[in-house]
């Protein structure tokens, strides 16, 4: 698989500087438990803004439709509602280029 075929998605939370510990552990046990689970999931990284009030998942995907088939699925997890109250922001990439 090359590189431009990968599906990356990039998910932004803004939330409570009071939260942000709380949200890291129930966001990064979602991606651990579940979401990493899904055919198609190849990795992800997911960042704490210095801010105290952002996070940033990063996920690499084989394909859109294996992102979109989890995405389907995932409305119907237990946590799916906690997470949406973080306020999720994301967006689908096409990698253009690396650099070292």
């Amino acid at each position: 698989m090359t590189e431009s075929k990968k599906h990356i998605v990039i998910v932004t939370f803004n939330i409570d500087s009071d939260h942000q510990r709380t949200a890291l552990q129930e966001i990064g046990d979602y991606v651990g438990n579940f979401l990493s689970q899904q055919p198609g999931f190849l990795g992800s990284r997911l960042h704490s803004g210095l801010d105290g009030a952002s996070i940033v998942h990063y996920a690499e995907w084989e394909c859109q439709a294996d992102f979109l088939k989890a995405g389907e699925k995932a409305r119907s997890h237990p946590s799916f509602d906690k997470l949406m109250s973080y306020k999720p922001n994301g967006l689908g990439y096409r990698l253009h280029r690396s650099f070292p």
